[in-house]
């Protein structure tokens, strides 16, 4: 305390604090470092390790990935040629490589065919998006029986082990306000880039 007095330019003249202060300061610090900081690492901590496990369960045992299968096909129907488009993304996992398929058409036009290994920490990241939407949560429809013309059939499809869901849309079906979820895999799945 003695280094407080030394100078004019001390802690306790430039502030004008008096020791109560200081040590209501002190106390203060104290009760910081002894339950709020403990507290937040706690929290922090439990949040990591719930993404981690959730993360986890993408391997088995042996630290192999688990076979995933994720498959999004859109297309316009028929439209005038010069407006359509079809889109196929394919998300294949196997125990040591995970691959990105990605087929895009307009107009007639294949302007995109392109099939390139994925990194660990992107495919991480898109599994926990779609989990956190809830895609292994999703039924696995049967196609539809319904055939009618100048409409086009989509579907997403996800299969890891013996979770298996699907859906099938057409295009007007994502302007509903109960598509939300379906619509935000969709956009995941849409927005996967090598």
């Amino acid at each position: 305390m003695l280094f407080f007095y030394r100078k004019k330019s001390c802690f306790l003249l430039e502030t004008r604090c008096d020791q109560s202060t200081l040590i209501s300061f002190s106390k203060f610090l104290i009760f910081v470092s002894l339950f709020v900081l403990p507290g937040l690492i706690l929290v922090s901590q439990s949040n990591q390790n719930k993404v981690q496990s959730k993360v986890s369960n993408l391997k088995d045992t042996e630290r192999n990935w688990k076979p995933v299968k994720l498959v999004w096909e859109e297309s316009s129907g028929a439209v005038a040629p010069e407006f359509r488009y079809g889109k196929q993304y394919q998300l294949v996992a196997g125990q040591k490589k995970i691959l990105l398929t990605r087929k895009v058409s307009r107009a007639g036009k294949q302007i995109l065919n392109e099939t390139k290994e994925i990194s660990p920490s992107l495919y991480e990241s898109w599994m926990q998006k779609l989990f956190n939407i809830g895609i292994k949560t999703l039924t696995f429809e049967s196609p539809p029986t319904e055939t009618m013309t100048g409409v086009s059939y989509n579907f997403v499809s996800f299969q890891m082990g013996t979770t298996k869901s699907r859906f099938y849309y057409r295009l007007e079906e994502r302007k509903e306000p109960t598509w939300k979820q379906k619509n935000s895999i969709i956009q995941i799945i849409e927005r996967m880039k090598p």
